[in-house]
């Protein structure tokens, strides 16, 4: 009997359960997006973070005005360099130190100043790239305060500051996209509780002869249940796929136009396993939402 009741509700006559799959396949693409947009974000952030927190530089301003010779103010900003790389290379926990050639800081001011910038026609301060050990615990103050000494007004730079603002600036546009995705699903789960209301309104009679040979209101929300969490797994599987491939291509075409443009838009191997929870996430919900709808609303039928 129990088999034969089942049957008896048509769900594939209703219009708005055939349109489900799709509502919760296009809503799960944008959480999809919205999700993956997050995780290659943290990643980036955590790269970012990594890479700074790694490394310094050091800037020695060239020799002032007083120097009326360039040659001669060229050979006190090259023994500065020297005694400043000495510092470095002598100090606990530096892994590196070497400065930066004239080519690659005019590949570092070409995006402001131009491609015609000669390093040698301005007065630049010489830059020094210092790599530190994994793990060091390096006091900025007192080896800027031993640089500064060597080579009055040289700085050392640790990146703190941009470490900061950068690791704040993407952990909220972290929080925005779980937003997204947390207001997407929510919107999914709305879209189940209307549709399920449809499909009550439209087999209104079907349910009371079911109620009329015995059936009880738990066996008809089992199978309002079962039609949702078929339309949420339907349309889950095939949202995430389509965002999954709209990130490998993202990435793909990021890495064609530029090495550095792809790093944001890559997944780590570990984040694909997140993102592959999503149609779990969408059907979870469908069936939690069609058998509160259906059971409240059987609750006050006569």
């Amino acid at each position: 009997m129990k088999r034969r009741a089942e049957a008896v509700i048509p769900f594939g006559r209703d219009p708005a359960g055939r349109l489900t799959p799709w509502l919760i396949g296009f809503m799960t693409f944008v959480a999809g997006l919205a999700l993956a947009g997050a995780l290659a974000l943290a990643a980036f952030a955590e790269g970012w973070s990594q890479g700074l927190a790694d490394s310094m530089t050091v800037q020695i301003p060239p020799p002032t005005d007083e120097v009326a010779d360039p040659d001669a103010a060229e050979a006190q900003l090259d023994a500065a360099v020297v005694d400043v790389l000495r510092i470095l290379r002598e100090a606990p926990g530096v892994a590196g130190a070497e400065p930066l050639a004239g080519e690659q800081v005019r590949a570092l001011l070409e995006p402001w100043l131009g491609g015609s910038l000669d390093p040698a026609s301005l007065p630049l301060p010489r830059l020094i790239a210092v790599d530190l050990d994994d793990g060091a615990a390096i006091d900025p103050t007192v080896l800027g305060a031993r640089i500064a000494a060597a080579a009055p007004g040289a700085t050392l730079d640790d990146h703190g500051l941009w470490r900061a603002r950068l690791v704040a600036f993407l952990g909220a546009l972290q929080i925005v996209g779980l937003a997204v995705v947390a207001v997407v699903v929510l919107a999914a789960a709305t879209a189940v509780v209307f549709a399920t209301r449809g499909g009550l309104l439209t087999h209104h009679e079907t349910i009371e002869l079911l109620h009329l040979i015995g059936a009880s209101d738990g066996f008809i929300a089992r199978q309002f249940q079962r039609e949702a969490l078929k339309a949420g797994l339907k349309g889950g599987v095939g949202g995430v796929s389509v965002a999954a491939l709209t990130v490998l291509g993202l990435g793909q075409a990021a890495a064609a136009a530029g090495a550095d443009l792809a790093s944001p838009l890559v997944l780590r191997l570990t984040d694909w396993p997140v993102l592959a929870l999503l149609p779990a996430v969408m059907a979870l919900l469908s069936f939690l939402a069609a058998r509160r709808t259906v059971m409240r609303s059987l609750k006050r039928m006569p």
